[in-house]
């Protein structure tokens, strides 16, 4: 009942807050004429950032209890594996600039099209870059690969630097709304939400979802779609 009611709050949900940034981006952008006082122009950025922000959380929800309800069904195609890790990485490269690190691409020159959801593909890539951004300190790097292994299957994989967590912890990173330590919640900013719904996304195309971290060492998150999806090169 919890799934199908936030299944079906979208619009209720979504309408406000779409006026909100709207309308901050336009006093922000001074669009009908100057406002006068500076700060006006600064709150503005303010609370069109923090709506942005809010938009994302209600998203990833939304996005989680759909799923959980059995409402979400693939949209298949085929899918451009280097425009789409390209499309990813593009959308992440600000923070990652922001927080000063360093954000690498490891593609080999042909890769075959993958048969799956376009959107989905794309969200899966870009939540794992937003955890592998929130818990790397400057200086680090993250690396997103895409390849085929000797089985035919398509390999999506984003390895960070970060401060990584104890392998008996990864269970719990799974898990919707949890953190590995509740101190994490107020010193990284988010709902918990990243890992749990690539795990739901890639459940979807019957894709493996597999994670390798250490303390202090890093995280290392691999989708893997099974060989059926992956197509010819075009």
């Amino acid at each position: 009942a919890k799934s199908a009611f936030l299944a079906n709050m979208s619009h209720e949900l979504r309408t406000p807050l779409n006026a909100i940034i709207g309308f901050a981006e336009v006093l922000k952008a001074q669009m009908l004429g100057p406002l006068g006082n500076p700060r006006y122009q600064a709150y503005a950025a303010d609370i069109h950032a923090s709506g942005q922000h809010l938009l994302a959380i209600i998203n990833d929800i939304l996005d989680l209890a759909k799923i959980e309800s059995g409402n979400t069904s693939p949209q298949e195609e085929a899918v451009d594996l280097a425009a789409t890790v390209d499309a990813a990485c593009r959308i992440i490269a600000p923070k990652a600039k922001a927080a000063e690190i360093a954000l690498e691409r490891d593609l080999p020159e042909e890769l075959p099209r993958l048969t799956a959801d376009q959107r989905m593909t794309r969200q899966i890539l870009i939540n794992l870059l937003s955890n592998a951004v929130k818990f790397t300190p400057a200086g680090g790097r993250i690396t997103v690969r895409a390849q085929v292994d000797a089985a035919g299957r398509v390999v999506l994989s984003v390895s960070d630097t970060g401060i990584g967590m104890a392998p008996e912890h990864i269970p719990m990173a799974l898990e919707p709304f949890k953190q590995v330590d509740s101190s994490l919640a107020r010193r990284y900013e988010g709902t918990g939400l990243g890992l749990p719904l690539v795990k739901s996304m890639a459940a979807i195309h019957g894709a493996e979802l597999d994670i390798e971290s250490a303390v202090g060492k890093g995280t290392t998150v691999t989708v893997t779609y099974p060989a059926s999806r992956t197509a010819p090169s075009v």
